[in-house]
């Protein structure tokens, strides 16, 4: 468990006591007992002191300890204190200072030293309130600031200060709603919107030049999901595979109106600034049993920057920008869904760059786009989400699994006064790599329209970047593969891998 695991791991269990505090029979003592049992559920075990009065139980010095692991000694967490409060209505209040101090403590373990990490939560104007009961129950969360901050790293004896390493996480206008059920598995459902939220991150190699610093502002953002959790967790693992198994599952977006990134790099080489920023954008994210969907979108993106040696500032933007994947994570005789997908809308860049290869103008500059577009199915040959599975593929060169079909939804590069337009979809035998020697033997077709090819090169072998011997040979091949569409300047070609192991072009055998 690296250090990135422990500090996610902490983040777990904090929002954790947020969301199993209302699955309870909203008693205090039966809340701080459910979230007690769902913590040493995890593998993790947990001490504290407990003082009842009236309606109100306090939860004093409360300390979770994670067992050892190959990577990773036992992982101490301190969260400070907590009071649960019965009230008349039969809700229960979760009472968390304003200010809660938390400490990581994670022993030394193989190459891994010893680490202390201290952070600070901070909040103001803050209320949560549980309502229903230990089946069905909703809670509201609001808070008018939050903050968590870095204030102390100490790694193998070692003290961090702000000048090697700092972080800190602010924002506003937070109201949360979930609702709770609780019956062969946990499943949660969680809408949040957030007014605005800023983070500052800073590291810097203690002993050399290298440093990153990350500055960024996210407005008007908000997220929506749900998850489903076994309700007899499984122990601690760095394998996902048997928390799938066992019903592990979440589903979950954010969206943000206006955002904001700052970057800057140094090196022996200088120092390079970054920015970007998007009107809006969102990332989605899902996992489960059936596999993992990554989905990350924005409109009218602009980026901007001054790299360490150049002398001028680079700038691009984008009407568009997203990437979508889909992939299988478990094991499976069947062969699977999988999708990959890019899109780069309406892309501009600033003069001073198109000045470093074409000066004197003689390229279009029209915006360009490329978009890709495929889908398929394959079959994993081990379970992707285990370390030991992939450790042996790394160690062996062995695949982790084999493509079924490949489906070509949409391929488009639209650019310099020329554009590719190409569709497709294949087969593959597995049990045949003879035909292709080496390779699955495809069966299927690919169609592509070309436009602009000829007259991009003429320009491109005017300006000196192309070679005119390269020029005549590119024309031959494509002679070999196309043939002139309707339209002047434009080709067509339709490549076809048929039963018998044969590849045409437009009707001719070239295999």
């Amino acid at each position: 468990m690296s250090l990135a695991h422990s500090f996610m791991a902490t983040t777990a269990i904090c929002l954790s006591l947020f969301a199993t505090t209302a699955a309870a029979d909203l008693k205090a003592q039966d809340v701080w007992g459910d979230w007690r049992a769902y913590i040493e559920g995890m593998g993790y075990a947990v001490a504290a002191t407990e003082k009842a009065n009236g309606d109100t139980l306090a939860v004093n010095d409360i300390i979770v300890t994670s067992i050892a692991t190959a990577d990773t000694g036992p992982m101490t967490i301190r969260l400070g204190s907590f009071q649960f409060v019965s009230n008349r209505d039969g809700s229960v209040d979760l009472v968390m200072p304003s200010s809660m101090p938390m400490t990581i403590d994670i022993a030394a373990q193989g190459l891994n030293p010893a680490t202390q990490v201290e952070l600070l939560y901070t909040q103001s104007g803050q209320q949560m309130t549980a309502r229903g009961d230990a089946a069905a129950l909703a809670y509201d969360y609001s808070a008018d600031t939050f903050g968590l901050a870095l204030t102390s790293l100490t790694v193998d004896g070692d003290a961090m200060s702000s000048d090697t390493a700092r972080f800190s996480l602010n924002g506003s206008a937070l109201t949360s709603m979930t609702n709770v059920t609780v019956a062969d598995q946990r499943n949660y459902a969680q809408n949040m919107q957030i007014g605005s939220v800023v983070y500052d991150m800073f590291f810097k190699e203690p002993k050399g030049v290298e440093a990153m610093s990350i500055n960024s502002t996210l407005n008007d953002l908000s997220f929506s999901g749900s998850s489903t959790l076994p309700k007899d967790a499984l122990p601690m693992t760095q394998d996902l595979t048997p928390m799938l198994a066992a019903g592990f599952a979440f589903d979950g977006a954010f969206d943000a109106n206006g955002t904001e990134t700052l970057v800057e790099i140094t090196s022996e080489d200088g120092t390079s600034k970054l920015k970007t920023g998007s009107a809006n954008s969102t990332l989605a994210v899902a996992m489960g049993a059936d596999g993992i969907q990554y989905d990350v979108s924005a409109d009218q993106v602009q980026m901007g920057g001054q790299l360490a040696g150049l002398p001028f500032p680079l700038f691009v933007e984008m009407a568009k920008y997203g990437v979508a994947l889909r992939a299988p994570v478990t094991k499976s005789d069947d062969p699977q869904d999988f999708k990959l997908a890019f899109n780069m809308t309406e892309f501009t860049m600033s003069d001073i760059i198109w000045a470093l290869f074409d000066a004197s103008g003689q390229l279009p500059r029209d915006p360009a786009t490329i978009a890709l577009d495929l889908s398929g199915k394959a079959k994993l040959l081990v379970d992707g989400l285990s370390s030991k599975n992939a450790q042996e593929i790394a160690a062996t060169g062995a695949a982790p699994a084999e493509v079924n079909a490949l489906k070509i939804d949409r391929l488009l590069v639209d650019a310099l006064g020329a554009k590719v337009e190409a569709t497709g979809d294949i087969t593959f035998d597995n049990t045949d790599t003879t035909t292709m020697a080496g390779f699955p033997k495809p069966v299927g077709d690919i169609n592509i329209n070309i436009a602009g090819a000829n007259g991009l090169m003429d320009k491109l072998t005017a300006m000196g970047m192309l070679p005119a011997q390269q020029a005549t040979g590119a024309r031959m091949m494509m002679g070999m593969f196309a043939v002139p569409g309707s339209a002047p300047d434009t080709l067509q070609s339709k490549i076809e891998f048929n039963e018998a192991g044969q590849i045409l072009a437009n009707g001719q055998r070239i295999k």
